[in-house]
């Protein structure tokens, strides 16, 4: 039995140690599990403790209904205190709370007593709980094993070890304790429903038994057993004053404090917690009433003690596994509250008590020149195992014969101390620290007096109830005291600047600014001191994540620059969750003093009696130790108060010789006596240099030792008094220059006689310079004639693009004129190769233009928010009819993500590939697909064509470039404008193909934001028939205007045509306005088409819908005849496009 306990303890705290460890885990499962808000209310179930699962059937079976207060309190607090609750978790989680004695010293002033003094109270309320817990563990194991070669000492010294190694593993892996432990958390939610469900069970056998006695036994049942629980006052002084113990308990108790706030990770889960919490205490109380009716039978519960029934009522019925189970339960109590308590402890100790000696050490003897992350995990995990060991010993000397209650409720009683200061810091500005001095100090003496004297010397002669009475009343009487004290003496304490800043935050915190701007409207300091000072305390990779947390709304890009106030108080927040708030504060001070030099001010702050003794600390911790030269600093009462280590090592110092505050005399003193000082008298060496130092004057001179080392000593004052000198060992320095005068004379005569020599050959270098600067300025001229004749080539290309596109434009319109319908088959075939050559001229001619744009830097994107089916839709229904007409099969694959780019440009991209993959693609399909990436939607065109070489694939995008394939050619233009498109977008462009099976172009476009889509304007509905509109249309080209009424005529419009400005303008004041103006934009020099449309406007008075058709593809110029209300087509006209916006303008 024994190793089938040791087997099945070390089993569960394996799943304990997994489970803790997978919730640790970022995956999104983990994540979700752990943070749930059940997880924390299940983890408030801490609060029940072997005390619970074990002491309270022993306190019913004794005392009846006494045991419902602590499960009472708690449940009360969390169902009606809910406003408290929020405050204290809001300013917990505002001020980076870490313990409750953090929490009180921040209230407080952030003094470090005040933390020491919590620290001690509580240390001295835990380790007996902890002894409690220990007790209920051994007991509970001695009960079950059938060894008596194992003793309950080596049983409760096992656990012991057991909970250290989970404490130290689990609870000091982060060193800064406001951040979320999701495992450990998670283990506790565990444990808490396995005590629960394991009470369930037993409550469960205990019903079955109870259903299941004698005749003779169910009379004694019916009889004095009711009674037991009939004669109960609900309202008596033990009752109401153990529940109110109970209530303070679960905030003032230090794990159920980290618990309930430092680990609650979100204020919501208070909401939740607010029924399931207590609920789960009613369930837990509805559980022990059968068992301890059970335990008080006769015939049923005799033999065995009260406390141990839980598990002693399933070891009667031979059930292993229940036995085994309800163990188990005992074990998560137990488990749970050491882990968390131990935690806490090891926090509050190392945070308020260890860690300032150790850094007031630190600062004493040397510099901060290293990280404090491993040294503070450290301090903990021996302080974790330090506590379980006098836990234990406690467990051993003072443990026995006292019942689970009992140790229990001294500890409530302690705790409770602590009430005074919490609520009175939340809710009255006027409580100090002095009243928090004095109230715990009268509590702790009332508690000692009036509760732990007495129950001491009345030892094992007191009965249960006599005992609790003793400790309701001395509990109440020490915190009325406490009260008092804390009351009257906050009225008399003199409030400094932080005692009204801390309160403002706790109390109300909106005033905290006003009070913290007062704080730091002097601040010395730089950014980057304070992003030092978080480095060094939280380690390189927190303290980057702090900070990156905050740069997300805030600008830390100048180190050089003041802190603003907020940031100032974050970095505060971000060391209290290290250091606590005492330390934090007094190193946070210390910077923004601005005394950098000042390095005794850090002391101070941990200890306000030390003495200056150094200064210049910052000054010390960045070059001193780093430099190859030797330092000394002097203050001005020339004491020694800074040197680094190549200092001591240059004049050979012995160990320890040199202390911070040691008179320089003494140094120099000893540097004289070894002859460092030359020949003479040691005191008049001595007396020269000290009166050199006291007149503050710089001195610079070079000194021989007599080991042939030579020194080089520069000294300079400082500007608050004293003076620093730079020691530099120049031996090869010196032994160089002097080797180098030697050689100077033998130098000097071959100079001499090489001279003339030098200014010959200055004279072909000469010579040379000017060539080469003749052959530089030829190049630079032929460079600017190369730039100028590429300028040349691309406006050229520009206007003779646009000179092309107006008889191309008389010649589309001509061809939308003719009637297909009358053309016989054979008329009608050429018509359409017509139709489709003039189309290909037209796209030449657009790509000339783009290019020609594009390498003058004419085109700008305006990028937008819209969906990508505004593209992918048009596309697929333009390229429709080519891939059914060559029987390809095209695909859209589109969801309608939304991204941000140039529509214009996009579409233009885009619709190049697609029309490459139908043109080169015989047989097989076209598919356009959208795949979402991270950041970026990836828009790919795939086709099953012939596919490209891999030394073609570095060539495609050259201009000009094309891959003959079958009776597809091209003019090697598309991919060119497409590169250049991309890359002005900044896209990414991206080509993969095999020879014979396909290709895949893809690119790459952000992801934009829905709501920042432009709304469409619903399309007005257009008219077909337009047999009676009246239409002007002006054009310098008398061809175009000729093709133009071509058009018109098969239309059926009545349009009038014009060539000339002034002709236009005098009909205009003749006639009325017509119904449509089709307007060419060049009309000569004097004129444009924009100025002619305004000017016909203001004829008529009317703003005669207007239509400007140009060959000029500019931006510039489609934003202004936006700007005009007028409609934008480019030559050479759709006719499709024109008819739509005939329609759309009438």
């Amino acid at each position: 039995m024994t190793a089938a306990l040791l087997f099945v303890a070390l089993a569960y705290i394996g799943v304990l140690f997994w489970l803790a460890n997978w919730g640790d885990k970022t995956t999104p499962l983990a994540k979700r599990i752990s943070h749930h808000p059940f997880v924390y209310s299940f983890s408030l179930g801490i609060y029940c403790t072997s005390w619970t699962y074990y002491g309270s059937v022993g306190t019913a079976a004794t005392s009846s209904w006494n045991y419902l207060p602590i499960l009472i309190g708690p449940a009360l607090l969390f169902f009606f205190g809910q406003g408290f609750l929020r405050k204290l978790v809001l300013v917990s989680k505002k001020q980076n709370i870490t313990t409750i004695a953090d929490f009180i010293s921040a209230r407080y002033g952030k003094r470090q007593t005040t933390a020491i003094m919590v620290t001690i109270i509580a240390l001295l309320a835990t380790i007996p709980y902890i002894a409690l817990q220990l007790k209920a563990l051994s007991s509970s194991f001695l009960l079950l094993q059938n060894d008596d070669r194992i003793s309950g000492s080596m049983l409760a010294l096992s656990a012991t070890l057991i909970m250290a190694m989970f404490a130290i593993f689990f609870g000091t892996r982060k060193v800064d304790v406001t951040e979320y432990r999701s495992g450990l958390m998670l283990a506790v939610a565990f444990e808490s429903m396995i005590k629960l469900l394991a009470l369930v069970a037993v409550a469960g056998l205990a019903l079955y038994t109870l259903f299941n006695l004698t005749t003779v036994q169910t009379e004694q049942l019916t009889g004095s057993i009711w009674k037991h629980w009939q004669n109960f006052d609900f309202f008596s002084f033990n009752f109401i004053g153990q529940s109110l113990m109970a209530a303070a308990a679960i905030i003032c108790l230090p794990r159920q404090f980290h618990v309930t706030v430092v680990d609650n990770q979100d204020k919501r889960h208070l909401y939740t917690a607010r029924w399931a919490f207590p609920l789960y205490l009613l369930l837990t109380a509805a559980m022990i009433f059968p068992i301890a009716t059970a335990a008080i039978h006769p015939g049923i519960g005799s033999g065995f003690s009260p406390d141990s029934f839980v598990l002693a009522l399933p070891l009667m019925h031979e059930n292993a596994f229940l036995t085994t189970f309800v163990f188990i339960g005992g074990l998560s109590a137990a488990t749970a509250m050491i882990v968390v308590a131990t935690l806490t402890l090891s926090t509050m100790i190392s945070n308020d008590v260890v860690l300032p000696l150790m850094l007031r050490r630190k600062f004493k003897r040397n510099l901060i020149t290293s990280s404090y992350k491993s040294q503070i995990l450290l301090v903990r995990r021996f302080t974790i195992a330090g506590i379980l060991i006098l836990s234990y010993f406690y467990q051993q000397w003072f443990g026995h014969g006292k019942a689970l209650a009992s140790m229990g409720l001294v500890a409530f009683s302690l705790v409770s101390q602590l009430l005074p200061a919490i609520v009175g810091g939340l809710y009255w500005r006027k409580g100090h620290a002095y009243g928090v001095y004095a109230g715990l100090l009268a509590g702790f003496i009332c508690w000692v007096l009036f509760l732990m004297l007495p129950i001491l010397d009345a030892g094992n002669t007191l009965n249960t109830e006599l005992q609790q009475t003793l400790i309701t009343r001395g509990t109440l009487i020490a915190l009325f005291a406490n009260i008092g004290c804390y009351i009257s003496f906050s009225l008399g304490a003199d409030e400094r600047l932080i005692d009204k800043i801390q309160a403002a935050a706790f109390v109300n915190p909106k005033d905290q600014a006003v009070f913290a701007r007062r704080l730091n409207k002097n601040v010395k300091a730089t950014v980057y001191d304070f992003k030092v000072l978080l480095q060094t305390f939280l380690g390189v990779q927190r303290s980057q994540q702090v900070l990156a947390h905050y740069s997300l709304t805030h600008n830390l890009d100048n180190n050089n620059a003041h802190p603003e106030p907020e940031f100032i108080a974050y970095c505060e927040r971000a060391l209290t969750g290290v250091l606590g708030a005492s330390s934090a504060q007094a190193l946070i001070h210390t910077v923004a003093s601005g005394k950098r030099m000042a390095f005794e001010e850090v002391v101070n702050f941990f200890d306000e009696t030390t003495q200056a003794l150094q200064f210049n600390q910052n000054l010390l911790f960045t070059s001193l130790e780093n430099l190859s030269h030797g330092i000394s600093v002097v203050d001005k009462e020339l004491n020694l108060v800074a040197w680094n280590k190549r200092y001591a090592e240059m004049f050979d110092y012995p160990e320890n010789f040199l202390e911070v505050g040691q008179p320089i005399e003494e140094v120099i003193r000893y540097n004289a006596e070894r002859g460092e000082c030359g020949p003479g008298e040691v005191e008049r060496h001595v007396e020269k240099r000290v009166q050199h130092l006291k007149n503050g004057t710089p001195h610079h001179f070079i000194r021989h030792r007599r080991n042939g080392q030579v020194f080089e000593m520069i000294g300079n004052p400082l500007p608050d008094g004293g003076f620093v000198t730079s020691f530099s060992d120049v031996t090869t320095h010196i032994e160089t220059q002097n080797a180098l005068e030697e050689v100077n004379m033998d130098l000097e005569n071959r100079i001499e006689a090489r001279t003339q020599e030098i200014r010959t050959i200055n004279k072909d270098l000469q010579a040379q310079i000017d060539s080469r600067v003749q052959t530089e300025q030829a190049l630079t001229l032929a460079k600017k004639e190369a730039e100028q004749a590429n300028d040349s080539k691309t406006r050229f290309l520009a206007l003779a693009s646009h000179d092309i596109l107006q008889p191309l434009n008389a010649a589309r319109l001509y061809l939308a004129a003719i009637d297909d319908k009358t053309l016989s088959s054979n008329n009608l075939n050429n018509f359409e190769k017509l139709g489709a050559s003039l189309d290909s001229t037209v796209h030449l001619m657009s790509a000339l233009l783009e290019i020609a744009k594009l390498e003058q830097g004419a085109m700008t994107p305006t990028p937008r928010h819209f969906s990508i089916d505004d593209i992918l839709a048009p596309l697929k229904n333009e390229y429709a009819i080519m891939s059914s007409e060559k029987g390809l099969k095209l695909t859209v694959r589109s969801k309608g993500v939304i991204v941000h780019s140039d529509i214009t440009y996009l579409r233009r991209i885009i619709q190049n590939l697609v029309s490459n993959a139908v043109k080169y693609t015989d047989s097989g399909r076209v598919l356009i697909a959208c795949r979402k990436r991270k950041h970026h939607l990836r828009i790919e065109v795939w086709d099953t064509g012939p596919g490209i070489t891999e030394v073609e694939q570095a060539k495609i995008f050259n201009d000009f470039y094309r891959i003959e394939a079958g009776d597809n050619k091209g003019v090697g233009l598309g991919l060119g404008v497409v590169k250049r498109m991309a890359d002005l977008l900044s896209l990414r462009l991206d080509v993969s193909s095999t020879p014979g099976k396909g290709s895949r172009f893809s690119i790459e476009v952000p992801y934009g934001e829905s709501q920042f889509i432009q709304q469409k304007e619903a399309p007005k509905k257009g008219v077909e028939n337009r047999s009676a509109m009246n239409i002007i249309a002006v054009d310098d080209d008398p061809e175009n205007l000729n093709a133009m009424a071509s058009l018109l005529q098969k239309w059926q419009a009545n349009y009038q045509l014009f060539d000339q400005v002034e002709t236009v303008m005098a009909y205009a004041k003749e006639h009325r306005a017509p119904d449509v103006i089709l307007m060419d934009y060049q009309l000569g020099h004097d004129c444009d088409g924009i100025t002619l449309i305004k000017t016909l406007r203001e004829i008529w008075q009317s703003p005669v819908p207007a239509i400007l058709i140009t060959a000029v593809r500019d931006e510039a110029l489609k934003q202004q005849t936006k700007e005009e209300q007028i409609h934008y087509l480019s030559k050479p006209v759709k006719p499709a496009k024109l008819k739509a916006l005939l329609n759309h303008s009438t």
